[in-house]
């Protein structure tokens, strides 16, 4: 009893003094060189010690939701089951190893940080956390890839892609340099300092880091977020990117299509997609909403709560996701990588993406492939064909010359079914005639 005592006073004294003197000297807890450079330097992920012991303390101290008493408790009704949000706790307090997955991320992939020039869009400067990995063989035989992620994703979700994508072990497959930044706010990119980094500034930031790595035309991958980044781009810089592959895409109903629906003249594909569309606008947009609208009083709630905030994360994984069964190590990296630094600069990116005229997306003649996939096994049956949307809406603004379709899958395919996703990707661009000519300038 005196021992256990004795070690209580020890955690109690520690844990008031890591209270009494926060991290303030080092706001984005991982060391990142406060000189700005235009060229990529190498970078290895460093998370400060005392921050995950804080983490670790705070997920200790987590104190459970109460539950309606069976069998009234909704099951995800009203959010994330609390038996799993306490199983998380539990984990992330007492076996979670941050540096071994840091380790681990260090080992796998090559780390780069540059800073992008300011610009007409984003009036300051804007550094960088990016993943560059070469293809073997000649430099021009491979095709230089900018993958763009989304919420709540890092860069690490083309963990499992990355290198098939750069050295595939099919001998035919196409080769990529593969460029794959975190997002400004996510992972390991230091948030925006300023208001107005919206999908178009941050699509001329990331072109820019293309240029400046060297590439002066390249190729695109998106989902998400980062599929409306890249809708923006390939209409500002139509003579860099030479074809778009994405595993998402959102095409509005317009006032003709709402009034054929209304009519009960809309095709049963059509009409699955406005029930898809109206079903994750009324019943699980609530997320998105409050990102948009009031992302720093979320933030503030989330700033001391990582149990909270991987609650608030699987709440999106458990409606997107076709019921992949994520492990408790999954979920804890996937939220404190969006933690670490803060979560306002992330969740503050939907007030920007969300403007009026964001969407807007102009008709792009750029090549365009479109993989889409299903959700059936989600948590909420009303979005099980959302984002199966017609391939002649897409066509409105895209130039789709490859489209496929999935029955399963759900919103994150690249780390739930890799292999797929990659067939994909790679049958879209074998399928692009006088892409190499593109690519070296000669054609």
């Amino acid at each position: 009893m005196l021992i256990s005592l004795c070690m209580g006073v020890l955690v109690a004294s520690a844990w008031a003094a890591a209270i009494n003197s926060p991290s303030s000297a080092n706001p984005l807890n991982f060391l990142f060189p406060s000189n700005q450079s235009h060229e990529a330097r190498p970078f290895s992920i460093s998370v400060t010690e005392k921050f995950i012991w804080e983490t670790a303390q705070r997920a200790r101290l987590y104190r459970p939701s109460i539950a309606l008493e069976e069998p009234q408790q909704p099951n995800w009704d009203d959010g994330p089951p609390p038996a799993k949000i306490n199983e998380l706790a539990e984990y992330w307090a007492h076996s979670y190893d941050w540096f071994k997955i840091q380790d681990q991320i260090n080992a796998n992939f090559s780390h780069y940080i540059i800073t992008v020039p300011s610009s007409d869009k984003y009036p300051h400067p804007l550094p960088l956390h990016f993943i560059h990995e070469h293809a073997n063989g000649p430099p021009n035989a491979a095709i230089p890839l900018l993958i763009l992620h989304g919420w709540p994703s890092t860069s690490l979700e083309w963990s499992n892609v990355i290198h098939p994508l750069a050295n595939p072990s099919e001998t035919n497959a196409p080769r990529f340099h593969v460029v794959a930044p975190d997002l400004p706010g996510f992972g390991f990119s230091p948030a925006a300092t300023h208001a107005g980094l919206g999908p178009r500034a941050m699509g001329q930031a990331f072109d820019s880091l293309m240029h400046q790595l060297g590439y002066p035309t390249y190729a695109l991958s998106s989902t998400d977020l980062g599929w409306e980044v890249a809708m923006w781009m390939v209409h500002d810089f139509p003579a860099s990117v030479v074809a778009h592959a994405t595993d998402f895409f959102m095409p509005p109903p317009n006032v003709t299509d709402l009034a054929r629906f209304a009519a009960n003249q809309t095709t049963a594909e059509e009409s699955d997609w406005i029930l898809s569309l109206q079903a994750f606008q009324t019943d699980n947009s609530g997320y998105s909403l409050v990102h948009g609208t009031r992302p720093l009083a979320l933030a503030l709630a989330m700033t001391d709560s990582p149990v909270g905030f991987a609650g608030w994360v699987l709440q999106l994984l458990g409606m997107a996701s076709d019921g992949y069964k994520y492990t408790l190590e999954e979920i804890i990296t996937m939220s404190i990588t969006l933690w670490i630094q803060g979560t306002y600069g992330n969740l503050r990116t939907y007030k920007e993406f969300t403007k009026p005229g964001a969407m807007d997306f102009p008709t792009t003649s750029v090549p365009t492939g479109v993989s889409q996939w299903a959700n059936p096994d989600g948590e909420y049956p009303n979005m099980k064909r959302f984002p199966i949307a017609p391939r002649d809406w897409i066509e409105r603004t895209a130039n789709v010359t490859y489209f496929s379709r999935h029955e399963f899958g759900g919103h994150f395919p690249a780390r739930s079914q890799p292999q797929l996703w990659l067939q994909d990707v790679r049958a879209f661009f074998s399928g692009l005639p006088g892409l190499s000519l593109r690519l070296t300038g000669d054609g």
